[in-house]
């Protein structure tokens, strides 16, 4: 519930950035249509467990989300802020939060931002364009990311990284554990999707069913060696990974003795001849490399969905571990399974 007394919250917000009369809201589930503007808007305490924030639009202004559960922000607008779109957690832990359908354009640091003690949550079919546009935090060798993303147990799921705007960072930055699935990431300048293990992970990090291309690095997994940190199982499987300038996927040192990698189903096409680098042995089975295009419907554009002649079809038939669905929802079968983040039906 909103309360009178808390004027740094929803309702005083309205009156302060959109200079109308006091609003007022008692026993709220939900705020709807909504544009709030320059001064950052607050949902904190578990009197807001359950609320739903949907169709708002946040200009120039931040959605700080903390000490709640159970939040739901959707189909809601973030645009033309200095700093984060949205935070979550960093003022007391904040579970169960999920983002959906929102939109992240002009954003100067981070479109999501969260601290580590925002474990259990989701952000899906969201759209972000032009994030980390600050050069601040480049200077300081701490760049900004459109999802930069630190609880446990995450899982962000079928969004588009249109990140050919941007200055600096990574797409999606993550470092815990959970699921990274079914994204459309391209022109990222430093990593499409990036696990870096400088928080505490958890049992295991998938990332599957992305298409990653024309980005300065596809997938990496980097660490600044702290192994009580590490996740215990990453494993990265049915991606389509094409035309990144430098590494496709990438595997740092350090993490021998702590973490199973486990490598297949991918595809990975680069000019270059990069395909997996990596710094001790890893196994590496059922992925599909080549130097040309292995038969995408149309790689140029970033269609990386197989075509009827298309290498990647029935390249990984066999296998027993699988995504059960491809990047668009359709139906893996082992008898005749497809490499790739697309399962040709």
């Amino acid at each position: 519930m909103l309360h009178r007394k808390l004027t740094y919250f929803i309702a005083f917000m309205l009156f302060i950035s959109c200079q109308k009369e006091d609003y007022y809201v008692e026993d709220v589930a939900i705020l709807q249509d909504q544009t709030f503007s320059k001064t950052d808007v607050r949902v904190q305490g578990h009197e807001h467990d359950g609320m739903v924030i949907d169709n708002c639009t946040f200009d120039a202004c931040e959605l700080y989300i903390s000490d709640v559960d159970c939040v739901i922000v959707q189909n809601c607008t973030f645009m033309n802020q200095k700093e984060n779109g949205i935070r979550v957690a960093f003022g007391g832990e904040a579970r169960y939060i999920i983002i959906d359908n929102c939109t992240f354009k002009n954003i100067g640091s981070n479109g999501i931002d969260s601290h580590e003690d925002a474990p259990d949550c989701i952000i899906k079919n969201c759209y972000f364009e032009s994030c980390a546009q600050s050069d601040i935090g480049s200077a300081m060798s701490q760049p900004h990311h459109c999802i930069y993303w630190k609880g446990s147990n995450v899982q962000i799921l079928n969004n588009e990284f249109n990140a050919q705007g941007q200055n600096y960072g990574n797409a999606i930055s993550h470092r815990s554990s959970g699921i990274i699935a079914g994204n459309k990431v391209y022109g990222a300048p430093k990593y499409g999707i990036m696990y870096f293990a400088d928080h505490p992970g958890g049992d295991t990090l998938y990332i599957e069913n992305n298409f990653v291309y024309n980005c300065s690095n596809g997938i990496g997994i980097t660490t600044p060696n702290i192994p009580e940190y590490h996740n215990q199982n990453v494993i990265v499987r049915f991606n389509s990974v094409s035309n990144c300038q430098d590494n496709s996927l990438y595997f740092a040192k350090d993490f021998d003795g702590t973490t199973v990698f486990q490598i297949y189903g991918n595809i990975i096409v680069s000019e270059k001849g990069e395909y997996i680098k990596t710094f001790y042995e890893i196994p590496d089975s059922f992925n599909l490399k080549s130097t040309t295009d292995i038969g995408f419907i149309d790689a140029a554009n970033g269609n990386l969905h197989l075509d009827a002649g298309s290498q990647a079809i029935g390249y990984c038939s066999g296998l027993s571990f699988f995504p059960s669905i491809d990047i668009d929802g359709d139906i893996r079968v082992s008898t005749n399974l497809d490499a790739g983040a697309d399962e040709r039906n």
